[in-house]
């Protein structure tokens, strides 16, 4: 493998191509990541007590520095900087929380099986690159995600303030003062972190008021480091220790975090890449960066320190600052490793408070942005508008957050929105529901049909359906195809043109709606349904793929699958309404036609009497079709005009860039058709197949010029009528298009 396939990221730009920018941005990066991996790192040992605290600062600046350099290298993304994150952070603190409650668990085995559980996570975020499933990420609803971050922010923000109401009041004006830094910073200083401004300033409050003699009522600093510098938590021989003595009782409290942690920063890489691929225009692979932090967070669990994900917050810095190549990347982890050391011996000289509101507005700073705005804009006379669903499944999060913890808020987070997207889902999908007879506006040219539907209408009920059809709505569809068994309709046509897919329920519903409604002596038509067209029309495939730029027809596959298919013959299965109508007749009448050999009535005959048709008969003539004979074709010069005498044609155009033709409408006796000839000389714009035996009369456009010369009160009859025909159908169109609209 070569070094840029292994290290893709130091090969996306010459590393010394923006030496002065990478600079600038891996400073600006590193000035925001040394005041949050700090505060990170206490948040992280925050339940050892203060003699853990500036080790747990050290281990975040170290963490930062080890996981942002593998990163940037195995990384695609050359400006991607990484750092402790919110949500992984508080479950690993959790984690060793609830470790030190078990019997004659030490505070370092305690902490060694939380390193423990981030090793794992990032195993297990490895396994998720490799195989391209960080996409699984996407699935976890935004109100759960907010929920957390609200959760998680909150937790900080009290674990944090709670401890003031015991100090002395200095101490809490020390606090005020510092927070208040901070939130002025960030408006008036925008090129300065506001976390640094704050520490700054806090410290030197801190210590003015200490040499006026107030540094006893200021509260406490933090605890002197051990004299060893230590890089992680816990050494390797801490870690095997308690590997050798891993109590069964916390398997499953190691088993949960381990995924609660794994699914966070899978969630934290994934959004956070197409985050700064946005910020950067250009197109990272999320798979890659999830693999290169699982082995970073892997590597940081075993060396003892935080687990890490990608971070906007430092990597937006980094970017305006003009960094640019991987060096600038590569020069912030080396800052973030050199300031650690240098702070090891100052530490103790930061005090408590001005380091509790730095990690307030850590809390604060992480409250989602979607939660605050919906506050912002909340009136009581704009309740009814709130996404209410959304809002409650936040709030479960929140709640069970501040009442159990991280790990089961996740769970409950989850639970609440799944019920809320089942019960959005199991609404009625029945879109509207009507007699055939209303759709006798919409038949035209086609007498025997419209005389159909005027007497047989009321016994055919069509029931339009729409959305997604499963076990959780169909009973719907069930009660009211139940209704109208019991009110003696014969014929039910279910409308599936809207339906974007069903289950194996809903198939075998409709199984069972099929099987009542024959046995009362009815029938049940499925309306839209093609044939699998890779299968040739039939269930058996013959290692042929006839449509190779098509989708699968889904509603069939799933009836195939359900067996649905055995019980409906082939007159039952409609590719359209209209289609579903004609079945309907077909079984009225017992598949009798009535055929015509005479000139039958048609609109665009309207006003010629009997002489006149005498007079218009030498210039038609008369041809014969048997099902399958192909009129005319779609792009055919246009030639004739047709006069349907007897059996039924099909109007189709060609899909672009498929194979598959859309039927338009059915002609039947007395309709016409390719009418246009006589009026526009371009191609035909629709293919005219006979879907049965028929006869045809023609006239050609040669005869109707001869028409023109010989009899011109007939051909002007006949332009007469075809605008009429064209005006008729163009308010049937507006109809069929006002009705999709509701």
């Amino acid at each position: 493998m070569s070094t840029k396939a292994l290290f893709p990221a130091l090969h996306s730009m010459p590393l010394t191509s923006n030496l002065r920018g990478d600079f600038l941005g891996a400073l600006s990066a590193a000035l925001v990541g040394v005041p949050q991996s700090i505060a990170y790192g206490l948040i992280a040992v925050s339940a050892l007590g203060p003699d853990w605290a500036g080790i747990g600062a050290l281990a975040g600046l170290f963490g930062s520095a080890v996981a942002g350099l593998l990163t940037v290298l195995l990384g695609g993304n050359p400006v991607n900087i990484v750092g402790p994150r919110a949500g992984t952070l508080l479950v690993f603190a959790a984690l060793i929380g609830r470790f030190l409650h078990l019997p004659g668990m030490e505070p370092v085995e305690a902490v060694a099986l939380g390193c423990l559980a981030v090793a794992l996570a990032g195993l297990i975020q490895l396994g998720l690159g490799l195989t391209r499933l960080g996409r699984l990420a996407d699935f976890i609803p935004y109100p759960v995600i907010a929920g957390f971050m609200n959760g998680s922010g909150l937790l900080i923000a009290v674990s944090q303030i709670r401890p003031l109401f015991g100090q002395p009041p200095a101490a809490i004006l020390l606090w005020a003062a510092t927070l208040g830094v901070m939130l002025l910073a960030e408006r008036l200083l925008p090129r300065v972190p506001p976390m640094l401004a704050g520490l700054g300033a806090g410290i030197l409050l801190y210590q003015a008021a200490r040499l006026a003699g107030l540094g006893a009522t200021l509260g406490g600093t933090l605890p002197p480091l051990p004299d060893h510098l230590h890089t992680g938590l816990i050494s390797l021989g801490d870690l095997k220790s308690a590997l050798h003595d891993f109590p069964v009782s916390a398997a499953p409290l190691m088993a949960t975090s381990v995924l609660s942690m794994a699914a966070l920063a899978t969630l934290d890489t994934v959004l956070t890449t197409l985050a700064i691929d946005q910020l950067t225009r250009r197109r990272s692979d999320p798979n890659r960066e999830l693999a290169a932090q699982g082995v970073a967070n892997g590597l940081a669990g075993i060396l003892g320190m935080l687990p890490c994900a990608g971070s906007l917050t430092r990597t937006a810095p980094l970017v305006r600052a003009g960094g640019k190549t991987a060096l600038a990347a590569i020069l912030s982890a080396g800052m973030l490793a050199g300031i650690a050391v240098i702070l090891a011996p100052v530490v103790r000289f930061l005090p408590q408070a001005v380091v509790s509101a730095a990690l307030t507005l850590t809390g604060l700073g992480i409250l989602d942005r979607w939660t605050l705005d919906i506050l912002r804009r909340l009136r009581w006379n704009r309740l009814a508008h709130l996404p209410h669903a959304d809002l409650l499944a936040m709030s479960a999060v929140v709640a069970s957050t501040l009442l159990f913890g991280l790990v089961v808020s996740v769970g409950v987070g989850m639970a609440v929105s799944l019920t809320f997207f089942l019960l959005r889902m199991s609404r009625s999908p029945i879109r509207r529901h009507y007699s055939a007879a209303a759709l006798a506006l919409h038949v035209q040219d086609d007498a025997e049909r419209l005389a159909f539907i005027r007497r047989h209408g009321q016994d055919i009920s069509v029931i339009e359906l729409s959305g997604v059809m499963f076990f959780g709505s169909v009973a719907t569809l069930q009660r009211q195809v139940e209704r109208l068994i019991a009110q003696s309709r014969r014929y039910v046509i279910l409308d599936l043109k809207r339906v974007i897919d069903l289950d194996v329920t809903a198939a075998r519903v409709i199984e069972r709606l099929h099987i009542d409604l024959d046995r009362a002596g009815g029938r049940l038509i499925l309306a839209y349904v093609d044939p699998e067209r890779r299968f040739g029309g039939s269930r058996r495939f013959d290692g042929i793929d006839r449509r190779h730029h098509e989708a699968p027809r889904r509603l069939w596959r799933v009836f195939d699958q359900a067996g649905t298919l055995d019980r409906f013959d082939a007159s039952q299965m409609a590719p359209d309404l209209d289609t579903a109508i004609l079945a309907c007749e077909r079984h009225a009448s017992g598949g009798a036609r009535i055929a015509g050999e005479a000139l039958p009535p048609s609109a665009i005959l309207n006003g010629l009497d009997r002489r006149s048709m005498r007079r218009l008969r030498p210039y038609l003539s008369r041809r014969r079709f048997v099902a399958g004979d192909l009129i005319f074709r779609q792009g055919d010069p246009p030639d004739s005009i047709y006069f349907v005498a007897a059996g039924r044609v099909d109007v189709t155009i060609d899909l672009p860039r498929t194979d598959r033709k859309l039927r338009v409408r059915t002609l039947a006796r007395g309709a016409i058709f390719g009418e246009m000839a006589i009026i526009d000389p371009k191609p035909r714009s629709a293919s005219v197949t006979a879907t049965e035996p028929g006869i045809c009369y023609r006239l050609s456009a040669g005869d109707f010029e001869r028409l023109k010369q010989s009899e011109a009160d007939i051909a002007f009859r006949l332009l007469e009528n075809t605008g009429r025909i064209f005006v008729e159908r163009l308010r049937a169109s507006n109809l069929m298009i006002a009705e999709l609209e509701t």
